[in-house]
C-alpha cells in the first residue's frame, strides 16, 4: 500500500486566530469599529451588536476588535461566552466578568462601600480582609455574589454598587476623553431563550452604567425569536422594540462577496493539503451552495480529509471522486441517500436518462419511442409517443427530487463529470458508505427579523401604509420559496410584523427540509430558479408526491399559459399573482376557513 496523503482537519478557530491570515479582510471592519467605539466613549453605555447568521464570522471579528481596542491605552477589555460559562445564571456570570475587568484597588473599594451597607450585605465586613488574602479577588467577588442573591433587595441594589465601581474606575483616568470598558458577549445566539433574555436584562437593568460598552455576537433572528418567547413579548413589533432599548446600533457582517469567498476556500484548501483535488468548478459549487459560510466551507473539507484517513481503497478509485461524492452527500443529501442503496444501482444511468428526455420534451424535440423505451419499461409504462402527460406520468414513478435535480445546472455536470468512473464509485458507495456523517445545521429556518411596516412600501404594489398589524394572521406559519428573497422584502416584513412566521427557502433542498422538520400553514413560491423556467412547478410536484397536501400560492408576475395553468389545477395550486393586496387576502381566507 502506497503512504497515506498528509492531508489535514481544519479547526473551528475563528479567522485571523492562530495561523489563519486575514482571508475575509476583517481587520479594516475592526478598525472601523473600534475608532466607533473610542470616539463615542463620552456616549457610553451604549451597545453595539455585531449581526450575522451561524458560522458567518461574528467571533472572528470580535477577536480582531478586541484585539484591536486592546491597543488603546485607555481601553479595558472584558470577554464573555454567553454559551460556554456554565451553569451559573448569565446575569452572575456577566456581572461577575464585568467586576473582575477592574484593577484590584477598585474591587476592595467596592467591597469596602459594600461592607458599609450592612442592610443589604450583612457580615460581608469579613469578606473584605479576604481582599489581601491568599484567596485571591475571584474568590472574594464569588463570595459577595453568593451574598447578594439570597437577598432580594440587595439584587436589586446592584446597579448602585456598580456605578460606584465604574465612578471609582473612571475617576482613576489621567486620559484625555475617559477610561473605556468594552464588553463581549460572544454565542448569544447558541444559548436557551431563557438565557438569551437574561443577558439582555442584565445589560439593560445592572450595567446600564457610564463608561461601559457592551459588543453582542448574535444572529439577530434568534433574539427576535428569544425575546417574543421568553420576555413576555408576543407581537413581533413589540419584540423589536425591546430590542431596541438594548442594542442601539448594529453591524450586519456582509456574505463574502465571490472573489473573497475563492480565497477563503484556496486558504482553506491550502492549510488542508487538499488544494490539488479540487478544480475550479467545485470551487465555485462550494462557494454557492454553502452560501459561502466559512464554517460549513471547512466542514466540508475536514469530511473528505476524515473519509480518506478512514477509507484508503480511494486512492484506486481516484481521491477527486471522493471529493465529488462528500459534495453530493453535504449539497444533495436526499439523491446520496439513494445512491448508498443496493436496490438504486442504476440510478445515475435513470436520472441522466430522465434528464434528457426532460429536456427533449421541454424544447419541443420529436420523441422516437426507441430512444426511451428502456426507461420508460423500467417503470412499466409504455413508451413515449409524444404526448404531453407522458413526461408527468413518468415523474409520477421516479423519485420526487428528480424534476428539482434535473433543473439545476450544477448537479448535472457533478453527475456527469464521473464519466467512466461511475461504476467504480456506486459499487464502492454500496459496499461502503461514507464513514463520516453530514452534520446538519443546528439552527431551524429563522423568521425574518423585520421592522413593523410604516413608512416602509413594497416593491411590487403598495401596502396600506400604517395599518395596524392584522391579528387574524397572528400565529400563521408559511413557508416562502425564492431564489431571491430580497425581492419580496416589503411583503415579508407587512406579513411578520401582522404576527406571520416566515420561513425563507431559496432553492428545492432548502424547502423540502423545511417541510420535513415541521408543516407550515401554506406555502407561497415563485416559478423560476436560475434559467429553469418550471422549476417552482417541478418543485410543488415533488412536495405533493412526499405527501405535502397544504395550501399553495404562486406569487409571481409570470403570465400563465393554458399548459402552465393545467399543471397549476393539476397541483391543488392557487395563483399566480403578483398583488401583494391578493396575497394577504388570500392568506386571511385561508385562517378564516380553518376547520374550528
Amino acid at each position: 500500500m502506497s503512504p497515506a496523503r498528509q492531508f489535514v482537519v481544519l479547526n473551528d478557530a475563528p479567522l485571523g486566530d492562530g495561523a489563519d491570515e486575514d482571508l475575509l479582510k476583517i481587520t479594516q471592519v475592526a478598525q472601523g469599529l473600534a475608532g466607533l467605539i473610542v470616539d463615542s466613549r463620552e456616549s457610553a453605555p451604549f451597545t453595539l451588536s455585531v449581526d450575522a447568521a451561524w458560522g458567518m464570522g461574528k467571533s472572528s471579528l470580535l477577536h480582531r476588535l478586541e484585539t484591536t481596542l486592546a491597543a488603546e491605552a485607555a481601553v479595558s477589555t472584558v470577554w464573555f461566552n454567553a454559551w460556554t460559562s456554565g451553569k451559573a445564571s448569565a446575569l452572575e456570570g456577566l456581572i461577575k466578568s464585568v467586576l473582575l475587568g477592574f484593577d484590584r484597588n477598585v474591587i476592595r473599594r467596592v467591597l469596602r462601600s459594600m461592607a458599609k451597607r450592612a442592610h443589604l450585605l450583612g457580615g460581608v465586613r469579613g469578606l473584605v480582609l479576604l481582599a489581601g488574602s491568599f484567596f485571591g479577588l475571584g474568590r472574594v467577588v464569588d463570595e459577595v455574589w453568593q451574598r447578594m442573591s439570597l437577598d432580594a433587595q440587595a439584587r436589586n441594589q446592584i446597579k448602585g454598587v456598580l456605578r460606584d465601581a465604574f465612578g471609582a474606575w473612571l475617576a482613576k483616568s489621567g486620559t484625555p476623553g475617559g477610561r473605556l470598558l468594552v464588553v463581549f458577549v460572544d454565542d448569544l445566539d447558541r444559548c436557551a431563550s431563557e438565557r438569551v433574555v437574561e443577558v439582555c436584562e442584565a445589560i439593560k437593568l445592572y450595567l446600564d452604567v457610564p463608561g461601559i460598552v457592551f459588543v453582542l455576537a448574535c444572529d439577530q433572528s434568534a433574539l427576535w425569536r428569544a425575546v417574543q418567547e421568553s420576555a413576555g413579548v408576543g407581537d413581533p413589533a413589540a419584540a423589536v422594540e425591546y430590542l431596541e432599548k438594548i442594542v442601539q446600533i448594529s453591524y450586519r457582517i456582509p456574505a463574502p462577496s465571490p472573489e473573497q469567498a475563492l480565497k477563503l476556500v484556496d486558504g482553506y484548501l491550502d492549510r488542508s493539503k487538499t488544494s490539488g483535488l479540487f478544480d475550479k468548478p467545485l470551487k465555485d459549487l462550494i462557494i454557492e451552495r454553502s452560501g459561502r459560510n466559512p464554517r460549513r466551507i471547512k466542514r466540508l473539507i475536514n469530511s473528505f480529509v476524515l473519509e480518506y484517513h478512514l477509507n484508503r481503497s480511494w486512492d484506486a478509485i481516484g481521491l477527486e471522486n471522493l471529493v465529488k461524492v462528500i459534495m453530493l452527500q453535504h449539497f444533495y443529501p436526499a439523491f446520496y441517500r439513494r445512491l448508498t442503496n443496493p436496490r438504486h444501482l442504476g440510478l445515475v444511468t435513470e436520472f441522466l436518462a430522465y434528464k434528457d428526455f426532460r429536456t427533449e420534451v421541454k424544447q419541443g424535440g420529436t420523441v422516437t419511442p426507441a430512444d426511451w423505451a428502456a426507461l420508460f419499461g423500467s417503470k412499466g409504462l409504455r413508451p413515449p409517443q409524444g404526448g404531453p402527460d407522458e413526461l408527468h406520468e413518468l415523474e409520477g414513478q421516479l423519485p420526487p427530487e428528480f424534476p428539482a435535480l434535473a433543473g439545476d445546472r450544477d448537479f448535472v455536470a457533478l453527475l456527469e463529470s464521473f464519466g467512466r468512473a461511475t461504476e467504480s464509485v456506486l459499487e464502492q458507495l454500496q459496499r461502503r458508505p461514507l464513514a463520516v456523517t453530514q452534520v446538519p445545521d443546528d439552527r431551524p429556518p429563522v423568521p425574518l427579523l423585520v421592522r413593523p411596516m410604516a413608512s416602509r412600501r413594497s416593491g411590487r404594489v403598495r401596502l396600506p401604509v400604517g395599518e395596524p398589524a392584522r391579528s387574524a394572521l397572528r400565529g400563521l406559519r408559511i413557508l416562502w420559496v425564492d431564489d431571491q428573497p430580497p425581492n419580496n422584502r416589503g411583503l415579508a416584513d407587512f406579513l411578520v410584523s401582522s404576527g406571520v412566521q416566515v420561513d425563507i427557502a431559496v432553492g428545492w433542498a432548502e424547502a423540502w427540509e423545511a417541510l420535513d422538520r415541521r408543516r407550515p400553514d401554506a406555502l407561497l413560491s415563485d416559478f423560476r430558479r436560475g434559467t429553469d423556467d418550471d422549476a417552482g412547478i417541478d418543485d410543488l410536484g415533488s412536495f405533493r408526491r412526499e405527501g405535502y397536501d397544504g395550501p399553495v400560492l404562486f406569487f409571481s408576475g409570470k403570465v400563465p399559459g393554458l399548459a402552465l395553468q393545467h399543471r397549476i389545477r393539476e397541483l391543488r395550486a392557487d395563483g399566480p399573482t403578483n398583488d401583494e393586496n391578493e396575497v394577504v387576502r388570500w392568506l386571511e381566507e385561508l385562517v378564516a376557513n380553518r376547520p374550528g
